[in-house]
């Protein structure tokens, strides 16, 4: 099951604003396991008005998937030379009328000004779906989305910041004692692996005491934890002197 899937436009005023950095990003974004990018398409709007769909080598880079930018192409209603049309998986989920159609998408390119360009991006809010799947099986329905405008951002944006950086401190904060935790228990591990190795090298010198007849064997038991006891008492009274 995907997650809800998003489409993202960005309008430039020329090709020229087209680099390297766009798709060191899209890269890095595609690596975040909470996100995915399901597809690409960069198009310009050329001179005389037609809309074109730029291949990688346009860009100045390598070439990639060719399949890339196919699922938007489709739905902007371009056909690419050589290759069928990739339709978009039909298990997305609960459909909706809220959100951007088809018909948004191809009148974006339309709207597009002769000169100008887009980046197009579908991305899959993977950590999202079983949220999504627990409202609809409750029965909730989506009434709105989209991302909180400049305006909002201006009215809320001291708290939204404020927010942001006493998560991100608790976060750190969290982590930290994770990590000392972690610590405590290896170093617990270590004492206790000690103390085994320890009393089995007393067993063996009790045991042999015993086997020379120095020690009953009945009175072994007892032999050992006192000697594991005597070097407690040292290694406490050693610890006292050094503090």
């Amino acid at each position: 099951m995907l997650g809800p899937v998003q489409f993202v436009a960005f309008e430039f005023d020329s090709l020229d604003k087209f680099e390297g950095g766009i798709a060191e990003k899209l890269d890095e974004l595609t690596s975040v396991a909470a996100v995915r990018i399901l597809d690409t398409l960069f198009v310009a709007k050329e001179e005389n008005g037609d809309l074109i769909a730029l291949e990688a080598g346009d860009l100045g880079e390598e070439e990639g998937d060719e399949l890339l930018g196919t699922i938007i192409g489709a739905l902007m209603g371009f056909s690419f030379e050589g290759d069928d049309p990739v339709a978009a998986p039909e298990d997305v989920g609960q459909a909706s009328a809220i959100g951007v159609t088809p018909d948004d998408i191809r009148r974006l390119g339309q709207q597009l000004a002769p000169g100008s360009a887009a980046a197009l991006l579908l991305i899959e809010h993977r950590w999202a779906a079983g949220l999504r799947d627990e409202i609809f099986a409750a029965g909730g329905s989506l009434v709105t989305q989209g991302f909180l405008t400049l305006e909002g951002l201006t009215m809320v944006g001291a708290e939204l910041a404020a927010t942001a950086e006493a998560i991100e401190a608790i976060e750190i904060a969290t982590a930290l004692e994770t990590e000392a935790t972690l610590r405590s228990l290896q170093a617990l591990e270590t004492i206790e692996l000690a103390r085994e190795v320890e009393s089995a090298v007393v067993a063996r010198t009790v045991l042999g005491l015993v086997e020379a007849g120095i020690i009953d064997r009945g009175d072994l038991a007892d032999a050992v934890d006192a000697v594991l006891e005597a070097d407690q008492q040292q290694a406490d009274q050693a610890a006292q002197g050094s503090s």
